[in-house]
């Protein structure tokens, strides 16, 4: 019989969720990112299918979520847009994607030496926001060998852009966003420093599946599509670690993608 633990702990002030087989050791190790608003709980059944095929499934708490929730973290900019047309979310919500990537090579520094794991066969997933912070993390850390974005963005800076060109279409917002535009440059200059778009290509030759539902409005899918078609040339002599799967449904991680996602960690990183 096999015997998954599921266990919480606080590693260097980052509180985690991990899921693992109790008798195996030198298991690849994947992280999993939550979506914004959500916590370390999130895909708890994805991490249990990811324990039973050989997996170390660890999700954390990012920056201000779960039980990090009013902590003091500092951000770096104010609130300065209209209450709810949710650009201040959206601009918080990068600065959490950046304290992810500090975290997870927290992690993978503790994780190093631990005789349960496998630094060298590490994955990184997530979804919603944690599918923007795969892409920056992918794009950022050598230490990531497969990645599988969900719902995610992988064009910062276009999509921000995209952002303030469609809210400022509102009748109500219209006048404060072209009064704040001193703001927005400030928080364009942001997103182009760490927009990860570019760097993807740097990201070849290791797997990655890009997962986003064709009808997902949260995260239109072809932010995604000019990605993939942007690595196409890479990978060309090497097709079977790259795809794109946009599966008919909206902004969600349903179970058909958590098995796809499953069975492509188990196919390249496994």
């Amino acid at each position: 019989m096999t015997k998954i633990i599921m266990e919480t702990s606080v590693v260097n002030d980052i509180p985690i969720l991990s899921i693992f087989q109790e008798k195996l050791y030198s298991c690849p190790l994947v992280f999993f990112i939550h979506g914004y608003g959500a916590d370390r709980e999130q895909a708890i059944d994805f991490g249990y299918m990811l324990a039973k095929k050989g997996f170390y499934y660890v999700s954390m708490d990012c920056k201000g979520h779960g039980e990090r929730n009013g902590k003091n973290e500092s951000n770096k900019f104010p609130q300065v847009f209209p209450g709810d047309s949710g650009l201040d979310t959206y601009v918080h919500m990068h600065e959490v994607i950046e304290q992810s990537a500090i975290d997870i090579q927290n992690l993978i520094e503790y994780f190093k030496g631990k005789e349960r794991i496998d630094t060298n066969k590490i994955g990184i997933s997530g979804f919603s926001m944690g599918g923007y912070a795969s892409f920056y993390i992918s794009a950022n850390n050598p230490d990531i060998k497969v990645a599988i974005p969900i719902a995610g963005k992988p064009s910062f800076t276009k999509s921000w852009l995209d952002t303030i060109t469609s809210t400022a279409t509102y009748e109500q917002w219209s006048t404060q966003i072209q009064d704040a535009m001193k703001e927005v440059e400030k928080r364009t200059e942001y997103f182009q420093m760490i927009d990860p778009f570019d760097k993807l290509s740097g990201f070849f030759p290791k797997p990655l599946l890009i997962i986003n539902g064709d009808q997902d409005i949260d995260s239109p899918y072809f932010y995604s599509l000019e990605l993939y078609k942007k690595l196409l040339p890479l990978y060309s002599e090497q097709p079977d670690k790259l795809k794109l799967s946009m599966p008919f449904i909206n902004h969600q991680f349903n179970h058909s993608m958590k098995l796809e996602a499953c069975d492509w960690f188990e196919k390249h990183l496994g």
